[in-house]
C-alpha cells in the first residue's frame, strides 16, 4: 500500500483546521439571514441545517445600514484604527529606537515597566484611566478614543527587539557621514524595518478594531460609535435580542481585518519571527 505523503497529510489538516476556524464564522452569516425567531432552531441540537435559512433574507442587513447607520460606525471605526495604527507606530518605532539604541538612567526599569503595560487587562486600569481623560475634557470627542491606545507596549517591544539586530556598523558609518539622529532614524533605520513596521500595524489595528469596552465608555453617543458599539446597540431592544442583526454586524466586524491581514501576513510573520518571538 502506497503511504500518504507527508506534503498532502499537511495541506489535509489545515483545511481540517480552517474549517474548524471558518464553521463558526459561516454559521454566523447563515444567522445573519434567516429570521429572527428561527436563528437557533437547529443550533440545539446543532445539525447543518443550520447552515441552509430555508427562506434566507437581507432584511437584517437593510436593518443595521439603512435604520442603524452602521456605515456610519464602519466609518468612525476607520478614522479611529488608521489614526491609532500611524501615530502609535510613529511613536512606538521611537521610544523602540531610543531603548534599542540609546543608553539613559532607569532605562531598564522603564523598560520592565512597558513590558508590564501590555499584560495589565484594561478592566485593571480602566477607572484612573477614564477620570484622566474627564479631566482633560475629552469625554465624547476623538482625542478620548485615540490618544489613551497610543502608547503600545508590546508593539514598542517589537521594535526594540528589531532594531537590536540591526548592524551598529550601519549606524556609525552614518555618524561618520555626520548625519543627525533623525536622518539616521527617517532615512535608514524605517526604510529596511517593513516587515516590524507592518507586524505592528497589524497588532494596533485589529486591537483598536475590535475594541469594545473603552470606546463604549468614553465615546457611546451616535456620532463617535464604533462597530462594536453600534453591533450592541442595534441588536438590543426593551423585549428583544435582535440575533441576526447582532450576527450580521459581528460577520461584517470579523471581514474587515481578515481581508487586510491576508496581504500581508507574510510580512507579520516575518517581523514576528525577526524579533525572537517564536509561537
Amino acid at each position: 500500500m502506497k503511504t500518504i505523503p507527508k506534503k498532502l497529510l499537511s495541506y489535509i489538516a489545515l483545511v481540517l483546521v480552517a474549517l474548524f476556524v471558518l464553521t463558526p464564522l459561516i454559521w454566523a452569516f447563515s444567522a445573519s439571514i434567516t429570521e429572527n425567531s428561527k436563528v437557533f432552531e437547529y443550533a440545539y441540537p446543532f445539525t447543518l441545517r443550520a447552515f441552509f435559512p430555508a427562506e434566507p433574507t437581507l432584511d437584517y442587513y437593510k436593518y443595521l445600514f439603512f435604520e442603524q447607520n452602521f456605515l456610519l460606525a464602519l466609518k468612525n471605526t476607520t478614522i479611529l484604527s488608521l489614526s491609532t495604527v500611524f501615530l502609535s507606530v510613529l511613536i512606538s518605532a521611537m521610544a523602540g529606537f531610543a531603548f534599542a539604541r540609546f543608553n539613559f538612567r532607569f532605562k531598564n526599569l522603564l523598560f520592565i515597566i512597558i513590558l508590564a503595560t501590555f499584560m495589565v487587562p484594561l478592566e485593571g486600569i480602566i477607572i484612573p484611566l477614564y477620570i484622566i481623560v474627564k479631566s482633560f475634557d475629552w469625554l465624547y470627542t476623538w482625542q478620548g478614543l485615540i490618544i489613551p491606545g497610543l502608547a503600545n507596549g508590546l508593539v514598542i517591544f517589537l521594535f526594540k527587539q528589531f532594531f537590536e539586530e540591526i548592524p551598529q556598523d550601519l549606524i556609525d558609518a552614518a555618524i561618520v557621514d555626520g548625519a543627525s539622529w533623525f536622518r539616521i532614524f527617517s532615512r535608514i533605520i524605517i526604510p529596511i524595518s517593513k516587515p516590524v513596521l507592518i507586524s505592528g500595524a497589524l497588532v494596533v489595528f485589529v486591537g483598536t478594531w475590535n475594541s469594545f469596552f473603552w470606546p463604549l465608555i468614553v465615546a457611546p453617543n451616535p456620532e463617535l460609535r464604533v462597530v462594536t458599539v453600534a453591533i450592541s446597540a442595534s441588536s438590543q431592544t426593551e423585549h428583544v435580542t435582535i440575533w441576526s442583526a447582532l450576527f450580521g454586524g459581528t460577520v461584517i466586524a470579523t471581514i474587515v481585518p481578515i481581508l487586510l491581514i491576508f496581504p500581508f501576513q507574510k510580512y507579520y510573520i516575518r517581523g514576528i519571527a525577526t524579533t525572537g518571538i517564536k509561537g
